[in-house]
């Protein structure tokens, strides 16, 4: 039996198409919070997911020099996406501004896409339980993080884990308030490091959910 084609009233082959899915690859700048979240995502084509502890326009170029090693083109269905935040430090500006800025800029450049926070990835965390409209920093959202979830919140690897399951039931919430923040601002300002507070989280989220089976 041929369980390639299928006949239908006429006779004639139909074939089957198979939907192509995209392997993700996903170059995060936190060597834990990050990629132990996204890992968590319940699909089979995250290809590549890794933390790095580089800046941000290094990251890039990392990522980068993956796409060019692996012969992912342009026209690839692959999706290859940084993950960074800004983590204000008074000591680093105004390169810290310019690497955040630069990063983002070099990325959509070569078609990699970016899912950034400012202040911190944190904020993505929080906004499945509130909305955020002011400039914080990251212990204010650990703060806030820890007091939604009863227990204490830092970045080391048990609790970054943990984390998928925990907001898993507020993620649409999160979602919902994560494009309203995003509205706010105008897409075509390029000044990344002045929207805070931002985040571009969900739409990385969004996409992995699509290959969730339902």
């Amino acid at each position: 039996m041929n369980r390639g084609s299928k006949r239908h009233k006429g006779g004639k082959r139909k074939s089957i198409k198979r939907e192509q899915y995209p392997s993700f690859h996903l170059f995060c700048e936190g060597e834990n919070t990050e990629p132990l979240y996204f890992n968590q995502f319940p699909i089979s084509n995250i290809a590549h997911c890794m933390g790095y502890g580089e800046t941000k326009s290094k990251l890039v170029k990392t990522a980068l020099n993956y796409k060019r090693e692996n012969r992912i083109t342009n026209r690839s269905n692959d999706q290859i996406w940084v993950v960074f935040d800004y983590d204000y430090d008074g000591m680093k500006q105004p390169k810290q501004k310019e690497d955040f800025n630069n990063a983002i800029i070099k990325a959509e450049k070569n078609n990699i896409k970016w899912a950034v926070s400012n202040d911190a990835f944190e904020l993505w965390y929080l906004l499945h339980f509130e909305s955020c409209n002011a400039q914080e920093l990251r212990k204010w959202y650990n703060k806030r993080i820890e007091k939604y979830t009863g227990e204490s919140y830092d970045k080391d690897r048990k609790i970054a884990m943990k984390m998928y399951d925990v907001l898993l039931s507020r993620q649409p919430e999160a979602i919902h308030r994560a494009i309203n923040l995003k509205s706010k601002y105008d897409d075509s300002d390029r000044a990344f490091a002045d929207k805070n507070p931002f985040t571009s989280v969900h739409e990385l989220v969004v996409e992995l959910n699509r290959y969730i089976k339902k």
